[in-house]
């Protein structure tokens, strides 16, 4: 019985980590791939008359904008980036609270059932 609790504690403390884990890991590399494209894309625009002979289609190359209205193709795209940076750089610090509190109550759990 005291093992089965333990492994129980254990696994609903790991259980949530993991998931912020992953959640800040699938987020941390979609954002690098975002900022790229759009800075190879930003490339483009700012590039010389002439450098491509269709800027729309290379565009479109690196990434299918989410909406295409004209001149304002990436504007999706730039705001999720500023809301990515956003959200990254105010929930750094309580994710990692929130992590190291999920640990130490999942020791604390599985410690408290052997004593």
């Amino acid at each position: 019985m005291k093992l089965t609790l333990t492994l129980m504690t254990i696994c609903g403390g790991l259980l949530p980590l993991a998931a912020v884990i992953w959640g800040g890991v699938s987020l941390r590399r979609d954002y690098r791939r975002l900022v790229a494209d759009l800075t190879a894309i930003d490339q483009i625009i700012q590039a010389p008359a002439g450098t491509y002979p269709d800027p729309s289609a290379a565009m479109t190359a690196i990434r299918q904008p989410a909406f295409n209205t004209g001149r304002l193709a990436y504007s999706y795209e730039w705001a999720q980036r500023l809301v990515w940076e956003q959200a990254m750089e105010d929930l750094r610090g309580p994710a990692w609270l929130a992590g190291a509190g999920v640990v130490i109550a999942t020791v604390a759990g599985a410690r408290s059932v052997w004593i």
